[in-house]
């Protein structure tokens, strides 16, 4: 069934004002950086609250500031996945993987974990830090964490960004095995369109906080809608000083201040960590 949302969101100068829905399928969202995709993300998984809008997947409610429905991170069974992993450093592989299921007991925690381990090529790792892993092998574990759960909805925020050629081009085959196994649909966050021709199904391309166009990767390739789209397909960064890379900075460190402050100002450093911890311990004290 897919998701359905319409969400506005004040932050400084930078105003959000996108709708758009995507069914089972893996929809892209690709802009220049600070065009308000990763806030977007973070508007549904619940770590931000819209100023007003809706946000339905698989269905199901979310959000919705007309009927004053506004489901807490941890019930929207959502998984994330960030750009830097957030991966736990004083935990295990394994203890992070598990991290991601919440109510089941001993026995069932670790039939699931061995269960995600094995489908990620983990094997072996299961007593490794993340600091003794390699990139690659980090991303499974972070992909294996928001999967274990198996939530309605899969979101990745520029999961290949810090990865090098090689390994990024391993990592879509892996997105794909995901797709196929899990049968959910997935929200991408790019700047770069050969991920987009190469993984989705749709992409929805942003430009200032707005949906600029909207269709099949090969359809945008061929008719961009406009400069903006032209530029994007061209260089995938905006141009210097046009304000909306400060705009997204501002909006990071709000959503930073609004899910992890308490955190933050304990002295911990680790802003994706943070907002996962929150998304899965909420209710306890969401990702």
């Amino acid at each position: 069934m897919g998701i359905s949302l319409t969400l506005k969101k004040q932050i400084g100068r930078f105003a959000l004002d996108v709708s758009w829905e995507a069914g089972d399928e893996l929809v892209a969202l690709f802009g220049f950086s600070g065009a308000g995709k990763s806030l977007t993300l973070r508007l549904i998984a619940g770590l931000m609250r819209p100023d007003a809008g809706r946000v339905q997947v698989g269905g199901a409610p979310f959000f919705d500031s007309a009927a004053g429905i506004d489901v807490r991170a941890r019930d929207r069974r959502l998984g994330i996945v960030f750009q830097d992993y957030a991966l736990f450093p004083h935990m295990t592989v394994e203890k992070n993987i598990a991290y991601g299921l919440n109510g089941s007991g001993a026995g069932e925690r670790k039939r699931l974990v061995g269960e995600m381990m094995a489908r990620f090529r983990l094997d072996g790792l299961e007593r490794a830090m993340p600091s003794e892993i390699s990139g690659g092998q980090k991303q499974r574990v972070a992909l294996a964490r928001a999967l274990i759960g198996r939530p309605a909805l899969l979101m990745l925020d520029e999961p290949f960004s810090a990865l090098d050629r090689p390994i990024r081009l391993q990592m879509r085959e892996v997105i794909r095995e995901v797709r196929s196994a899990f049968g959910i649909p997935l929200v991408l966050v790019t700047h770069d369109f050969s991920e987009v021709e190469s993984l989705a199904d749709r992409v929805i391309v942003y430009a200032g906080g707005r949906v600029v166009q909207t269709g099949a990767p090969a359809e945008v390739r061929a008719r961009p809608a406009g400069a903006q789209v032209r530029e994007l397909l061209g260089t995938g960064r905006g141009p210097a000083g046009d304000g909306v890379a400060a705009a997204d900075g501002a909006a990071a460190e709000a959503g930073a201040a609004a899910v992890a402050g308490a955190a933050a100002a304990a002295g911990t450093h680790h802003s994706g960590e943070h907002q996962l911890e929150t998304v899965l311990s909420q209710g306890e004290s969401h990702v």
